[in-house]
């Protein structure tokens, strides 16, 4: 009787632990079939963006980012060692997100090596330390023949390691910049220097920083405040303080919309910087200044049936 019962009970633990095996297997089975990982920090640092993820997909051509790191426990701060790290699994995350289209190398350019030349022809630059030797530490972005590299990746960038990333792998996967108009009172743009000034002693105003960092990533086109039509090629229309903008550029507008164009437009009741040519009182050329498109936004605003699908913002 106790060798029967003994029998059963090594049957029933040889069972249990068979039903142990298969579900610890299957759960490993359907982990490795969805491949999802949980992001437990605080911040979601390892939480791709949309805006990265809508990237990712448009990549058919595989990208390959060569990181170069230096190694090695005297060569590399401990805090660039954490940042260094940081990145490594951020381009895992891209290497992932992308389903294998981002081929991600890692080098280690010790000097006088192969991979200390190939960092210099890709544009990496190293940063010397007290000691004399060089940090490392930079990406090389290529896709064909469109190439992109950050020479230096510094950690006091870390909350933009995500944003400069991505747009590096934007810009090589789409070689063809593509065209934003830009519609302004202001002297966004900048002003040449002219003789009458450089007698004065003063100097041609420099194109504001935002127009600098749209030139980057876009081909900017001005577009005039009188112009009668919108070029079929802008993909998108800035339309920044329109002070006493026709409605002949009103229209154009218009018009460029019905066809499909897109519209950012940003007016501003009370502008700073064009009240600057009353010296003497500011506020009361503010105050009679401002910026609208009236016969727009009600032509809009009567025609609009819903705002998720409207070509149209407004700030």
């Amino acid at each position: 009787m106790n060798n029967k019962k003994q029998f059963e009970a090594l049957l029933y633990s040889a069972i249990g632990l068979a039903v142990m095996f298969i579900v610890v297997v299957g759960f490993n089975v359907v982990c490795a079939a969805f491949k999802q990982r949980v992001d437990m920090t605080a911040e979601k640092l390892y939480t791709l963006s949309p805006g990265t993820r809508a990237i990712l997909k448009k990549i058919d051509t595989p990208v390959k980012v060569r990181f170069y790191c230096t190694q090695g426990e005297n060569q590399m701060p401990v805090f660039v060692k954490t940042y260094a790290r940081r990145i490594e699994d951020l381009l895992a995350e891209y290497r992932q997100a992308s389903g294998g289209k981002i081929v991600v190398e890692k080098y280690d350019p010790q000097p006088d090596s192969d991979a200390e030349d190939s960092a210099n022809l890709d544009g990496v630059e190293g940063q010397m330390l007290s000691n004399g030797d060089k940090l490392y530490l930079g990406l090389a972005i290529s896709c064909l023949d469109a190439k992109a590299s950050l020479p230096f990746m510094s950690p006091d960038r870390e909350r933009l390691l995500e944003y400069d990333l991505s747009r590096a792998i934007s810009q090589v996967i789409t070689p063809e910049k593509p065209v934003i108009g830009v519609m302004s009172a202001l002297p966004i743009f900048g002003q040449p220097m002219n003789p009458m000034m450089m007698r004065m002693g003063q100097q041609g105003q420099e194109p504001w920083i935002f127009i600098t960092e749209l030139k980057r990533d876009f081909t900017v086109k001005q577009v005039e405040i009188t112009a009668d039509k919108i070029d079929d090629d802008i993909k998108v229309l800035l339309v920044v303080y329109p002070k006493d903008i026709s409605e002949v550029a009103q229209y154009a507008i218009d018009q460029y919309v019905l066809r499909g164009g897109k519209v950012f437009a940003f007016l501003d009741p009370l502008s700073i910087v064009d009240s600057r040519g009353n010296q003497m009182n500011p506020m009361q050329q503010a105050a009679s200044s401002g910026a609208t498109m009236d016969k727009l936004l009600k032509a809009w605003a009567s025609n609009s049936t819903s705002a998720k699908s409207s070509p149209i913002a407004i700030s």
